[in-house]
């Protein structure tokens, strides 16, 4: 049913992925489909009062500590994609243009009544093209 997955990782929250990077992975391998990670990080923007170059490594530094996590939770071969831009703009295009056809997506904590959804899940679970799966923390 599903053949390329799409699973967001945010390397500075563990609720990013605890509980959806091993669903994520049971997902593709009940399918044998492909999982892929993605991280956005804001928009660094070239001001006159910035050196040149700045920012030029923030994309490797979160390769790096997106690749480490894969690492340590035995997903090592899993492909990591580092995109600039707001959180689900980026997301929802990355998808859309890999013909992904599942995004796992972790939720907020939160108890009940009110678990947690955040704007960029409720704005991926709103505008996605494919199937969303929410993983409640």
């Amino acid at each position: 049913m599903f053949t390329k997955i799409l699973l967001p990782i945010d390397h500075t929250d563990e609720n990013s992925w605890k509980k959806a990077l091993p669903l994520a992975l049971e997902q593709a391998k009940f399918y044998g489909a492909e999982l892929h990670a993605i991280s956005v990080i804001p928009e660094i923007i070239q001001l006159p009062n910035l050196p040149a170059g700045y920012g030029s490594g923030a994309k490797d530094f979160v390769r790096d500590k997106i690749a480490a996590i894969l690492s340590a939770n035995n997903a090592a071969d899993v492909p990591v994609h580092i995109e600039e831009g707001s959180v689900y703009r980026e997301l929802l295009k990355f998808a859309h243009k890999e013909g992904a056809d599942l995004i796992v997506m972790a939720s907020a904590e939160g108890d009940f009544p009110n678990y947690e959804i955040g704007p960029n899940l409720a704005r991926v679970v709103r505008n996605a093209h494919c199937t969303v799966m929410v993983v409640r923390n």
